[in-house]
């Protein structure tokens, strides 16, 4: 995988002349990279339906590099094309699109209407033209509900006990003599359970 910085370079730079490049201090080793991505990069975009070895051979051809080289390239054309972190479903989704694109025209040209139909069905299926558009919230117009702490229960529609604290103090004083202690031993968790005590 590219280095983060290598990709960015080649993101900013791509269609940037070598010229400009190097007054920008770019090295001459990554001039050529980009030189070369560019023009696989609007091959592709142009031919989507030609496949990895196809970019490759052409990479090889145009840059003088070796194989590997080549396939470290079509890693960050993928990326580029997709603008994703890796090969990505937004690459395919874009190749799908072009294939559509492409058996549309060539029905065009041979005037087979019911091919260009079902060319544009499975377009407008694909990319779902038939829905509507999820309208965007927004979050940053939502002024939050304020709430202010009070101690009268009216406002929730419970009727208010008069004397409140006098009859909780009347309670408490009823009932405190009722209260009886508990005898209890504490468990130590962290201790491993034995079988005797299991087969109780």
């Amino acid at each position: 995988m590219p280095r983060p910085n290598t990709l960015e370079k080649c993101r900013i730079h791509l269609f940037d002349d070598t010229d400009s490049m190097r007054e920008q201090s770019l090295p001459d080793t990554l001039i050529a990279r980009i030189v070369r991505l560019r023009s696989a990069y609007t091959l592709w975009l142009n031919s989507p339906s030609k496949k990895d070895v196809e970019i490759r051979d052409h990479i090889m051809a145009v840059g003088k590099v070796n194989q590997s080289i080549a396939y470290e390239d079509i890693k960050l054309i993928k990326i580029l094309l997709g603008e994703m972190t890796e090969t990505s479903s937004a690459f395919h989704r874009f190749k799908f699109n072009n294939m559509i694109m492409s058996a549309y025209h060539l029905a065009e040209k041979r005037k087979d209407t019911r091919s260009m139909v079902a060319a544009s069905a499975q377009y407008a299926k694909y990319n779902k033209l038939d829905k509507e558009e999820p309208q965007k919230i927004p979050w940053d117009e939502i002024i939050p509900q304020q709430f202010e702490p009070v101690s009268d229960p009216s406002v929730i529609g419970i009727k208010p006990v008069a004397n409140i604290q006098q009859r909780i103090a009347e309670l408490k004083k009823k009932y405190s003599n009722e209260i009886e202690d508990i005898q209890f031993e504490s468990v130590d968790f962290d201790e491993p359970i034995t079988r005797d005590i299991i087969n109780e």
